[in-house]
């Protein structure tokens, strides 16, 4: 007797993608959307312009691809019509992208996790390679980083503990870019992990990129908060000389309620010169620079409260 596999096929999907729609992540719960409707990313901007929705097929891939969440207030809107093109119920969409903001709002226009990297276009494809939707759905409230700097002048390692609250149900890992300095055949290594574990990990070694994903014990309930702690270790093998001047900076794609940055130097190697920097996203000249004073412990301390979206960092400087 024959059966009918395609129509079986077809419930399973339906039966997915309805559980898709009911739990996200909202990228999964698009891309199964996409494939039930049978429509091409062309088709579907096409159909978007004729309701009067301009978006570009680079930012429809980013949505399907998790490298990018609809957050300003035209992209939201551009789902709603998304929904009616891929003959959605209403919100089904909309609601996994976590609460509206309240009226009066006004759109931040945020900037995307690629574009904090603008002179590293290698940084898209390494973001292709890990699942970066968890992340977006993290706020980061506190962040300590404690650089060390080695006696050629180079940070040699980076200890960071975080605090982070999920902002919807599910977020399970975060997810850490880091740009090395040294050999391209030699990238860092992630240790001292708490609260955390390795999981998938890419590099770029045209541009000494690293990204890696770190693995909570489990996935977080919306509110709920995590503190993780791990260690960068730059390896120093492969520079034939050392640094003149170098510096330590984060890239923050939000504002971060606090972050303290502590710069700690080799005493074989005082920087003659330390200054704090802060700069807008994107890889621009500093907005403002401070002079910093090296404490006896031979170290700086810089505090930033509600910071961000920007660069935050430290330069030094060694007199030749």
């Amino acid at each position: 007797m024959a059966t009918d596999r395609g129509g079986a096929a077809g419930a399973n999907r339906r039966e997915s993608l309805e559980k898709l729609l009911e739990q996200g992540p909202f990228d999964v719960a698009l891309r199964a959307a996409i494939v039930a409707r049978g429509l091409s990313l062309d088709r579907i901007q096409d159909r978007l312009s004729r309701q009067g929705v301009q978006i570009s097929l680079a930012t429809l891939s980013y949505w399907q691809s998790g490298q990018r969440r609809p957050e300003r207030a035209t992209s939201l809107r551009a789902v709603e019509h998304l929904e009616e093109v891929l003959e959605l119920p209403r919100d089904a969409l909309r609601d996994l992208l976590g609460p509206r903001p309240p009226r009066g709002t006004k759109d931040t226009g945020l900037p995307g996790l690629a574009d904090l990297w603008p002179s590293k276009p290698e940084v898209s494809r390494l973001l292709g390679d890990v699942p970066v939707n968890p992340d977006t759905s993290l706020r980061r409230l506190t962040l300590h980083d404690r650089v060390m700097v080695g006696p050629d002048g180079r940070e040699s390692s980076v200890r960071c503990t975080q605090v982070m609250r999920a902002e919807r149900g599910g977020p399970d890992r975060a997810l850490l870019v880091f740009e090395w300095d040294g050999d391209a055949n030699d990238p860092p290594t992630v240790s001292g992990l708490r609260n955390c574990r390795l999981g998938k990990v890419v590099t770029s070694e045209a541009s000494c990129l690293f990204a890696a994903e770190l693995l909570f014990e489990r996935a977080l309930c919306h509110g709920e908060t995590v503190l993780i702690e791990f260690e960068v270790r730059n390896p120093r093998r492969g520079l034939a000389e050392p640094a003149v001047t170098e510096s330590y900076f984060r890239r923050f794609r939000r504002s971060v309620r606090e972050y303290l940055l502590e710069v700690c130097f080799d005493p074989a190697a005082i920087p003659q010169r330390c200054r704090h920097f802060t700069a807008p996203p994107g890889e621009s000249a500093p907005e403002s620079v401070r002079s910093l004073k090296i404490g006896v412990s031979d170290s700086v301390l810089v505090l930033a409260r509600d910071f961000g979206p920007g660069h935050f960092g430290v330069r030094w400087h060694f007199d030749k």
